[in-house]
């Protein structure tokens, strides 16, 4: 590997971290946990929450913080589309606020809105997990010390951190390794959000966002190939370890078809769009029956159509003259 050549930093940053919230109805899950953020400066720091639920009573809530705090918040809307992965490419691109004003600071520590929260009905799992803490949660008994950040910042030069509760996934493709935070809950250095190359990806994220799950999925895992490139130092706040290499037994595999769904979000648009309309009325079909038949009656058809495919394709096809 080619020798990495340092990014140039002061040893104190003079505009540290902006603090970006990506909230939807949930901004008292951040508010309430700001504590878990010590040696915030005003001076030096930011909170920045992005919105896409905004009200009167979101605003009241916002300004009572301020006055207990004694520090502003800046305050940005969007419209309610895309979840967090958008709100996120927006920011980047200036969609959002202004790019400039966005990346001012020397790195964006960006969070969903229940981040720092471990204990409300919104960070935990259903009865099927018996209640369990999500894994894009932060992890028990962390806080985040911004002076220690701006220390470990400048001594190793690195590009970003993250803070995962079950540890980013790994992915591996084309011969190379990537990682993943959980929830795309991760810190990054300003200078690499604005490279042309970040600046592209991100408009292709733009432009192939179809408001779905799915494609927040892809996102959030795009993040891990857009950012965390083998080579860049990225420190680990929970395991207080420093990584400028991945190694699939240090993290979490990844456990959906994430090549499935690059695949897919990176055809154009109009074939997606035919992909959905032929997909959808087997789909239709598939729910009509099941609501309609009894459950034993159903899985039998469903056992006869399969036996019946997999019969069909051991028959070899004709070939056309």
């Amino acid at each position: 590997m080619a020798e990495r050549e340092p990014h140039l930093l002061p040893h104190e940053i003079r505009r540290r971290f902006d603090i970006v919230v990506w909230n939807f109805e949930r901004v008292e899950l951040f508010l309430d946990n700001f504590t878990r953020i010590r040696n915030f400066d005003p001076s030096r720091d930011r909170v920045t929450i992005v919105s896409c639920s905004p009200s009167p009573a979101e605003t009241e809530r916002i300004r009572r913080f301020e006055d207990e705090r004694q520090l502003p918040v800046r305050y940005l809307t969007r419209r309610n589309r895309g979840g967090a992965e958008l709100a996120r490419a927006q920011y980047f691109t200036g969609l959002v606020g202004s790019r400039e004003e966005n990346l001012d600071h020397a790195y964006v520590f960006q969070m969903q809105d229940h981040y720092l929260d471990t204990t409300s009905d919104t960070s935990r799992w259903g009865p099927e997990l018996e209640f369990g803490t999500k894994g894009d949660v932060v992890p028990d008994g962390v806080s985040f010390d911004l002076d220690r950040m701006e220390r470990l910042a400048v001594e190793h030069d690195v590009n970003g951190f993250f803070c995962d509760r079950d540890d980013p996934c790994f992915i591996s493709l084309e011969g190379r390794s990537y990682i993943a935070p959980n929830g795309g809950n991760f810190t990054i250095r300003s200078d690499a959000v604005r490279d042309a190359s970040v600046q592209e990806a991100c408009g292709r994220l733009l432009r192939s966002c179809d408001d779905s799950y799915s494609w927040a999925l892809y996102a959030e895992f795009m993040w891990g190939l857009i950012f965390f490139q083998e080579g860049e130092r990225f420190y680990d706040l929970k395991r207080k370890r420093l990584f400028e290499a991945w190694e699939r037994e240090d993290f979490c595999d990844f456990p959906l078809d994430f090549r499935g769904l690059k695949r897919f979000y990176e055809r154009p648009a109009a074939v997606r769009s035919l992909i959905r309309t032929v997909r959808a009325p087997r789909r239709a079909v598939a729910t009509g029956l099941r609501r309609a038949l009894p459950d034993t009656t159903y899985r039998g058809l469903r056992g006869t159509y399969r036996e019946a495919a997999a019969v069909a394709k051991r028959i070899p096809r004709r070939r056309e003259p």
